[in-house]
């Protein structure tokens, strides 16, 4: 997509830099653009004060020399040179105008396509960290860190489904969270995981729409939710806040949210080995006690 973006924007890109003045300029850069402009209006202000400047000695020209044209003649074509290079001035600052609006607009571009290409080879990275992990207190550790370090968030807990609660297994940042038993349906990750659906939340949390919420739930500057769902089973839910001064996107939540799913995939394997492992140690018993 970056290849073909620059395929289009390129002959119009030298077009205007040729009616720029930006000669020489396969890609002109913003500095030289501006470089440019600078120039461009340092010599039509020059010459807009030349133009004053002659037609100020006209008007004070003695009425008894004469002069090859009459003095109207040659404010005329003063006022004329003065219009002809303003509006060329103006067309050339148009066309620095579009460029500079171009060269911003990929630069946006570009800068979006870096961050997104960084969070899938983090993305990739946990998924084979947490791919590689089985025993489950190391795994949900992973889990946790890859997710802030993901996110660049403040904190975050993982809880785990026990039963009709939701228990915090991990916590970075609150380690004093650590046990606590929230019912499903209550609170913020109550409410996620009872309805499944990843959550973004700013500011006041309306307790009519999050009941039972915790005392230091009803003002949140910016976290998000998402439930760890995998083959149809509900395992937890992970939980991200951000650090102070910085909210959130629907962006964010995204890919949260992509990350959860790789993360609950990777939990109900650590289950699953954690079963094996047990009926594996159980007949390893009935064989030993067995005569």
């Amino acid at each position: 997509m970056r290849t073909r973006t620059g395929r289009s924007h390129a002959p119009d890109a030298r077009q205007r830099a040729s009616v720029a003045s930006l000669r020489g300029f396969e890609t002109p850069s913003l500095e030289a653009i501006e470089h440019r402009r600078a120039q461009l209006w340092v010599r039509t202000a020059g010459v807009l004060v030349a133009v004053l400047i002659a037609i100020a000695l006209l008007a004070a020209w003695p009425d008894g020399q004469r002069l090859v044209l009459t003095a109207d003649t040659l404010r005329a074509i003063f006022l004329g040179l003065a219009a002809s290079f303003g509006l060329a001035a103006g067309l050339q600052e148009r066309e620095l105008t579009r460029l500079s609006r171009d060269l911003t607009d990929e630069r946006v571009v570009t800068a979006a396509l870096t961050t997104r290409l960084n969070e899938v080879e983090v993305l990739l990275a946990a998924g084979r960290e947490m791919n590689a992990v089985l025993e489950l207190p190391r795994l949900l550790e992973t889990i946790l860190r890859s997710a802030t370090d993901l996110l660049d968030a403040g904190g975050g807990s993982l809880m785990l489904v026990e039963g009709t609660d939701l228990v915090v297994a991990q916590a970075r940042g609150r380690q004093e969270a650590l046990g606590t038993r929230v019912r499903l349906g209550d609170g913020i990750a109550g409410h996620v995981a009872l309805r499944r659906e990843p959550i973004v939340i700013d500011g006041q949390v309306d307790p009519d729409i999050f009941p039972g919420l915790a005392d230091r739930e009803p003002y949140v500057e910016s976290a998000m939710s998402v439930p760890l769902v995998a083959e149809g089973s509900l395992y937890g839910v992970l939980n991200v806040s951000a650090p102070s001064g910085r909210a959130f996107t629907q962006h964010d939540l995204r890919a949260l949210a992509v990350f959860a799913e790789q993360a609950a995939g990777a939990i109900a394997n650590a289950y699953r080995y954690e079963t094996e492992r047990s009926q594996v140690a159980a007949l390893r018993h009935l064989r030993e006690v067995s005569p």
